[in-house]
């Protein structure tokens, strides 16, 4: 079974004072389950900036 892992940084300053909530679609992400891998854990990791945040990607095959 083959493994990757994907860490992806978000900008959340973007988001204006009245609109606390965004989606963001992550395209790289998106490429591997397009081709088949399937994502097997999620890591929310604690940064200490108040604008980025940063998720992992465990994926599978």
């Amino acid at each position: 079974m083959a493994q990757k892992v994907i860490t992806v940084n978000i900008n959340v300053y973007e988001q204006s004072v009245t609109n606390r909530h965004s989606a963001y679609e992550i395209s790289y992400v998106n490429k591997y389950l397009d081709e088949g891998w399937v994502i097997k854990e999620t890591i929310h990791n604690v940064i200490s900036s108040a604008t980025w945040t940063n998720i992992t990607f465990i994926l599978e095959k």
